[in-house]
């Protein structure tokens, strides 16, 4: 069932003034000079889903942002899960319905939006494509990081610490192309330390704590003399972290995407390194980008990098291990407040 998460009707945005007085500095950490919208411009967001700390902190980051930048989140909708594209589609016949000048979306699935996309962009709403890759040269930018980057940090971290380690592998689900490119570059990375072996290696299921479960049991009974296993994102990780200490194995798990599990796992030594992917810095982002977009701002910093036909901005990687993760700002870049929900208004 698709999951409306919220019908968002914010506040009286906040002034040019009132925002210079409240401005919190270091909020982008850098990424793009914050701007003022030059009117209150009306946003739609579809994300995937609100199931994990990525996605609730980018719709965290994109709410909060949304004030500094004085633009107004109409509505933000979430699919449920990848490859719920039928869904996603309907969630973007809902805001095109709605006059919006812009709609920023973490596609479910790679490809199947570009005709809906295509549509929404001959009508002048401009489409910002958030976190994910989606094949569409509708997308005027996005904002996400490097995925082939990522694998090859998290395979050169394993070659680091153990060049002949035998490593499970969990890739995520069939179809989306970003845990596909983070794969690839994994593989590339351990391919560069030639007696690392990879085992598993099947893309099934989806990104939720009990398909890295069930798949790390599975394959930790299969090769049960593994040192590492690699999951493509947070909540695969805790999964499989979670079926590692059950079972008393020796496996550490390598990821991106931080939880609060995922820090409580690595004190306990079941997580050996994790990339941060700032889910609120990457919502904050998009509402900046957007906000420039519209302004017909400079757009700094973007670039082609051959996976997508439209431009990016990458936000760069940071590597999370035991030696640093309590001197990261996990509350201000990747995590919403604890206990914060989606707000709602009918």
């Amino acid at each position: 069932m698709t999951l409306v998460l919220a019908a968002l009707a914010l506040t009286p945005a906040l002034s040019a003034a009132d925002t210079a007085a409240t401005d919190n500095p270091d909020r982008l950490r850098g990424s793009v000079e914050p701007v003022v919208a030059k009117r209150p411009y009306r946003i739609g967001v579809a994300l995937v889903h609100l199931v994990d700390d990525y996605w609730r902190g980018m719709a965290y980051g994109i709410l909060d942002e949304a004030k500094y930048a004085n633009v107004q989140i109409v509505r933000l909708f979430a699919a449920g899960g990848y490859g719920k594209v039928t869904e996603q589609l309907d969630q973007l016949d809902t805001l095109d319905s709605l006059g919006l000048d812009a709609i920023i979306i973490g596609a479910t699935n790679y490809d199947g939006y570009d005709h809906a996309l295509q549509r929404l962009a001959a009508k002048g709403v401009k489409i910002i494509a958030a976190g994910i890759p989606v094949n569409s040269s509708a997308v005027s930018l996005g904002v996400t990081m490097n995925d082939e980057e990522i694998g090859k940090a998290i395979a050169q971290f394993i070659c680091a610490q153990k060049p002949d380690a035998e490593v499970i592998t969990i890739p995520g689900p069939n179809g989306p192309a970003w845990n596909r490119l983070r794969f690839d570059g994994f593989e590339a990375g351990a391919k560069q330390c030639p007696s690392m072996k990879l085992v598993g290696n099947i893309f099934q299921g989806d990104t939720k704590i009990e398909d890295g479960e069930g798949q790390g049991s599975d394959l930790m009974i299969k090769y049960a003399d593994a040192n590492y296993i690699y999951a493509a994102a947070g909540n695969l990780a805790i999964g499989a972290a979670l079926a590692a200490k059950r079972m008393h194995m020796p496996a550490q798990l390598v990821t991106g995407t931080v939880t609060s599990k995922t820090v409580d796992l690595m004190k306990e030594g079941h997580v050996a390194m994790v990339v941060s992917e700032p889910g609120v810095l990457i919502g904050r982002a998009l509402v900046q980008y957007t906000t420039r977009l519209l302004n017909g701002d400079e757009l700094p910093n973007l670039r082609m990098d051959g996976t997508v036909p439209y431009k990016q901005f990458m936000v760069p990687i940071y590597q999370l291990t035991p030696a640093n993760i309590d001197a990261y700002a996990l509350d201000k870049y990747d995590q919403p407040p604890a206990g914060w929900q989606v707000p709602s208004l009918n």
